[in-house]
């Protein structure tokens, strides 16, 4: 994909074209995932910037919850959304973020997500270490490990999850949050492209 073709920074289309080569024909996600995007930016940009977001993707907003697309459909759709949403949040980071945030928010309120939910019954640790086992079932790529580094905190290891690290932050920092807990603080920091190690902890 030639950089502009989505009309995205230079430096943002990059890293699209390097995820998107890291990316397999089986790699797949849920429409749930899709739906959070688009949720994400109605919120923040309203009905208009979600057409302008599809219009540029080429996409409609008919995802099923339930059905696998294709992930680089994702991709695209996420990094154009994020970019659509820069300028309101402080940046395409900052957007990526928010992204992920509500797509945590869409699958902790899932058929997916419903049983361990009921699981861990509020412990952020207990939610954290059935999240990562159930999330297989959104994604069928990726592989995450949960270490605990004191009573409140812990370290999470992605390994090819395929998004930026801003998203994977806002997706842990829902996570926690839903739990009740306070001051919840994500840092992530990249391996790789497609491998980060996160630092949380909360009180």
């Amino acid at each position: 994909m030639p950089h502009g073709a989505l009309n995205l920074p230079e430096d943002v289309a990059r890293d699209l074209e390097a995820r998107l080569a890291a990316t397999t024909p089986e790699d797949t996600s849920r429409g749930l995932f899709f739906l959070g995007v688009l949720d994400a930016v109605r919120f923040l940009g309203g009905p208009e910037a979600v057409t302008r977001c599809l219009a540029q993707v080429g996409e409609t907003a008919d995802f099923m919850p339930m059905q696998t697309y294709p992930f680089p459909r994702f991709l695209r759709l996420s990094y154009v959304a994020a970019e659509q949403l820069s300028s309101l949040v402080g940046g395409h980071e900052a957007a990526q973020r928010q992204i992920g945030t509500q797509a945590m928010l869409d699958f902790l309120n899932s058929m997916f997500a419903r049983d361990f939910v009921q699981q861990a019954g509020g412990d952020p640790k207990r939610l954290l270490e059935l999240m990562h086992s159930g999330y297989r079932t959104a994604l069928n790529f990726g592989e995450r490990t949960v270490e605990w580094t004191g009573p409140t905190s812990g370290r999470v290891f992605m390994k090819r999850s395929l998004m930026p690290v801003p998203y994977n932050e806002g997706i842990l920092q829902s996570a926690l949050e839903v739990t009740g807990v306070h001051d919840v603080q994500v840092r992530g920091q990249a391996q790789s492209l497609v491998d980060a190690v996160y630092d949380v902890s909360w009180s």
